[in-house]
């Protein structure tokens, strides 16, 4: 059902880490963490360092965390895979550090160094969880945008991208319910791109809030109106909700923005048989005859459109099955033997006109069994011995 992560570029390099420490007093776990780190041992830089974070003379000290930051991040963006896994959330306390020495530096002498790191975490933590949902591990994939997220937050921004994969990452596990919540994230933070409205509206109904999912389309279609997606969504989950009046609105502003769309005039047809053929209740016959008679058009139109679209042609051909149908139920009921003739040639007519539709049906798609059947019926009422045994030899019988 959906596109795959978004990806950004990750454009600064590691060597942007090395910050130029100037050489001060300093506690001397602080220089001894300093000095591994440029020496590039960075698992004794680790174990040098958290001391001094819990340190009266050092825990308070803008410098503590920077180096703590580049520290991890070394470790987290590097290519020790040994080191990495000894330190795996070396990418999570790199970030927590560079967050607090950017808490910590109140004159903003280290802003820049501070903002550049943390970047290069963010993009680092987002293609990460790209990597890993591409893999399909979608728990690596979510840990990873929330991270980019976290991160986001530091420069008082919104990561809307870690936010979107995320919503794809959580429907990918099959957690429904955080896929909606952040899904719904999006639309509130203004990434409400036409296909975040159907993803969720998508969802709602797998949930059984089909009014949920209309009024989320409708949401989407306020701002999307020209979004031919959404409008055939809005008019299917109409027509689930049985909210006809209403699926008939939408279709026909569907039609008026894509004329063109043979599946538009072909749902337009469906609901005017439906009227026609009322789940509940019966119509009257004029009624039904008028209703029958727009979907008639309404089908003959989609095939104009496009005459090679299976659908309407199918459709035409259950249409006047259905009409004949209603005419054969009525000729039964005749008990006069001229009059039961001419009603029931009248039903006959109605039912061979849906033979070159379910001719045409069965040309563009020959493996269609439902249409082959129709044919095998129509081929007996009408004595054609070659097309019946040709179909049923198709059929396997």
């Amino acid at each position: 059902m959906t596109q795959g992560p978004i990806k950004m570029k990750q454009f600064f390099i590691l060597a942007s880490l090395a910050i130029p420490f100037a050489l001060h007093a300093q506690n001397s776990s602080v220089v001894s963490a300093y000095n591994y780190m440029g020496d590039g041992d960075y698992a004794k830089a680790a174990e040098y360092i958290e001391p001094a974070t819990s340190n009266d003379a050092t825990a308070g000290k803008e410098k503590t965390w920077r180096y703590r930051g580049a520290i991890y991040a070394h470790i987290a963006m590097g290519t020790d895979e040994a080191l990495k896994a000894k330190y795996p959330d070396a990418a999570g306390k790199a970030v927590e550090s560079y967050i607090k020495a950017k808490e910590l530096d109140t004159k903003d002498s280290y802003k820049e160094e501070n903002d550049r790191a943390l970047l290069n975490l963010q993009i680092t933590a987002l293609n990460g969880g790209n990597d890993a949902f591409n893999k399909k591990d979608y728990d690596k994939a979510i840990a990873g945008y929330m991270q980019s997220e976290k991160i986001a937050k530091a420069f008082g921004q919104v990561d809307s991208n870690a936010v979107f994969n995320s919503a794809l990452a959580y429907e990918a596990k099959g957690d429904t319910a955080m896929a909606m919540e952040q899904y719904q994230k999006c639309i509130q933070i203004g990434y409400d791109k036409p296909e975040v409205f159907r993803y969720l509206a998508t969802m709602k109904k797998r949930t059984g809030d089909l009014d949920g999912a209309i009024t989320t389309t409708k949401a989407g279609l306020a701002k999307y109106g020209e979004n031919k997606e959404m409008m055939l969504d809005l008019v299917a989950f109409l027509l689930d909700a049985n909210r006809m009046d209403e699926a008939e609105t939408s279709v026909k502003a569907a039609i008026e923005k894509d004329p063109k769309n043979p599946v538009l005039y072909s749902v337009l047809g469906s609901l005017y048989d439906g009227k026609a053929n009322p789940q509940q209740g019966t119509v009257a016959e004029a009624d039904m005859v008028k209703w029958y008679d727009l979907a008639e058009a309404a089908y003959k139109k989609s095939i104009e459109v496009d005459p090679t679209f299976f659908d309407s042609y199918y459709n035409i051909g259950v249409l006047y099955n259905n009409r004949a149908a209603f005419e054969y139920e009525k000729c039964n009921a005749i008990k006069d033997d001229a009059k039961y003739n001419a009603c029931k040639k009248t039903a006959d007519a109605i039912y061979l006109k849906t033979v070159p539709y379910f001719e045409k049906a069965h040309e563009l798609k020959p493996d269609d069994r439902a249409s082959m059947e129709q044919l095998k019926k129509l081929y007996a009422k009408t004595g054609d011995t070659v097309k019946y045994n040709a179909i049923k030899k198709e059929l396997g019988e």
